[in-house]
């Protein structure tokens, strides 16, 4: 921002000063080498500085692994037309595998259940998160570009289809304390989609509620796991299925 104003005020002041009065010619200067190493090496030391900074807060936001000590909360958010989708892991705190293969209405997911993982996998409307702890956000998309958007997080990172992307961060403020500190009793944080993806893409956004330890834990409780009624049936069926294939191949080998 200082950079900005300067510039912009040596810009609109050079323009001012040295307009045209018909009373004097531009001085033509075909080269002068202290003027191209100053504006040469300035820019390429400051472009440096610049690099080294945020390539380690790059190498921070996407480390794979928890540092000592440290256990991020991993959460799946997976866009499409024109929704956000939350998965949560259950009691054992690990999400289970995904295969896009699986996706059907009733598992829109494509979560595989042969991970006894994905058991216990809770989904949310909300995207809840506690205060002062790591959080992973797991991101992908189901049909076209998307992008998660929460401002007041400073996180931003494309959901693109068919390459899982994801993002840590720690938020530090809980959505009562912004409340208070903005004077709105309505006050949500709020997830958008930042890549128009569509005719609906305006809609694309939920609510990010960040809460205390024993808020989220609470919260967590009431959750539903994903694994719903109609997905039993279905791979009490498949399953089914699966014996007596087996059955009738072990048959045909016996033959």
């Amino acid at each position: 921002m200082v950079v900005f104003v300067i510039t912009q005020i040596c810009l609109f002041w050079f323009l001012f000063q040295y307009r045209s009065t018909g009373k004097r010619k531009a001085y033509f200067l075909p080269h002068n080498n202290t003027i191209e190493k100053v504006w040469t090496i300035i820019p390429a030391i400051v472009l440096t500085v610049l690099v080294v900074f945020g390539f380690f807060t790059w190498q921070e936001i996407t480390n794979s692994t928890d540092g000592k000590g440290e256990s991020s909360i991993n959460i799946d958010v997976t866009g499409h037309q024109f929704a956000w989708e939350f998965r949560y892991p259950g009691a054992d705190g690990k999400l289970g595998r995904k295969d896009y293969h699986l996706t059907d209405a009733n598992n829109i997911l494509g979560v595989d259940f042969k991970d006894k993982n994905s058991f216990d996998d809770l989904k949310a409307d909300t995207l809840v998160l506690p205060v002062n702890k790591s959080i992973r956000l797991n991101i992908f998309a189901q049909d076209v570009i998307h992008s998660v958007y929460m401002p007041h997080f400073r996180v931003q990172l494309n959901a693109v289809p068919g390459l899982p992307t994801f993002f840590r961060f720690t938020p530090t403020i809980t959505t009562e304390e912004m409340r208070i500190r903005t004077g709105d009793s309505k006050f949500e944080y709020l997830l958008y989609c930042n890549k128009i993806c569509g005719m609906a893409h305006y809609n694309m956004q939920r609510v990010v509620r960040v809460v205390s330890a024993s808020e989220y834990s609470a919260w967590l409780a009431t959750q539903k796991p994903y694994l719903t009624d109609g997905m039993k049936k279905e791979l009490k069926m498949a399953t089914t299925q699966e014996k007596k294939n087996l059955s009738q191949n072990r048959l045909a080998l016996n033959n």
